[in-house]
This record gives C-alpha cells, structure tokens and sequence, in this order.
C-alpha cells in the first residue's frame, strides 16, 4: 500500500467553505432556502400570509 495520503488543495475547485464568504452572502445561502421553504408549505397549506 502506498504511504501518500490523498489530500485536496484547499483552495481548488473541490473545497467550498461558507467562511470564506462575506456575511451578507453566507446568510442569503442560509436564509433563501429557508425562505423558499416556507413559501411552500405556507402556498401548500392553503393559509395566508
């Protein structure tokens, strides 16, 4: 077996970190999902906003 361990650069195309985004862009990868979710089950629901 070979002794090399397989390891990613950190700044290659692989690796994504939310710290490496400013704050406004790591609570819009939070927020708008969440957003988005709720729309559905409130538009699923029936129930007003």
């Amino acid at each position: 077996m070979s002794e090399h361990m397989h390891r990613h650069n950190k700044e290659g195309p692989c690796h994504f970190s939310l710290m490496s985004l400013s704050a406004t862009k790591r609570l819009g990868f939070v927020a708008l999902p969440l957003l988005a979710l709720w729309g559905l089950v409130v538009w699923a629901g029936g129930w007003p906003l």
